[in-house]
């Protein structure tokens, strides 16, 4: 029997990409998924898409890091720490072409879902998408982090969270058997508001 192939024929996607050959890229890509092309936004730079954010619902966001005098890590931290903002909790894949560790802490930390690596292969875009659109990952809203739980397993108890947490720990490390990039793992100082992990 054949697994089902996943309908991306209705879903909103922004890309934001400043290079036009690597947007068009992207787009095709996309495309090649089944996106339609009506349902696909594309903008070169942070001011324009925070205006579409803020103008229209979408599935899902993809960034590239260096987007002029914004990078994607901004755009990232400005929607997630806006309350009012109708994507605040949008899954977000944010490409490089240089993942170092400075550029995958500051994109972890802002609140981006998963991160790729160019030069992008159709399949790896493809996997990467799909896993962000049907299988998405908590939504925490903390004082010091807005954006997807980092956490390995669910948190069972969230009521002596900050008592139990070591003095002056910001976070902790956790390392993805699929890669050898260790990522941050945001400690919680406060109770999430998100329903979901309040069971």
């Amino acid at each position: 029997m054949s697994k089902k192939k996943f309908d991306f024929s209705t879903k909103q996607i922004l890309l934001i990409e400043n290079n036009k050959m690597m947007r068009r890229l992207v787009r095709e890509m996309l495309l090649s998924f089944g996106i339609k092309m009506t349902n696909l936004i594309e903008t070169d730079n942070v001011s324009n898409a925070i205006q579409h954010i803020y103008s229209q619902k979408f599935d899902l966001v993809i960034t590239d890091f260096f987007l002029g005098d914004l990078d994607g890590g901004d755009f990232t931290r400005h929607i997630r720490g806006d309350e009012n903002c109708i994507n605040r909790r949008i899954p977000i894949l944010l490409i490089t072409a240089s993942p170092n560790h400075e550029k995958v802490l500051k994109a972890l930390e802002s609140g981006v879902n998963e991160l790729l690596a160019k030069p992008i292969a159709p399949s790896a875009l493809y996997y990467r998408v799909y896993a962000m659109l049907t299988r998405p990952r908590p939504f925490v809203i903390t004082e010091a982090y807005v954006g997807p739980s980092r956490s390995t397993k669910r948190l069972d108890s969230m009521k002596n969270l900050k008592d139990t947490m070591p003095a002056g720990k910001m976070r902790t490390w956790r390392k993805i058997s699929s890669t050898s990039i260790r990522y941050p793992q945001m400690t919680q100082k406060t109770t999430p508001t998100d329903p979901f992990l309040m069971s």
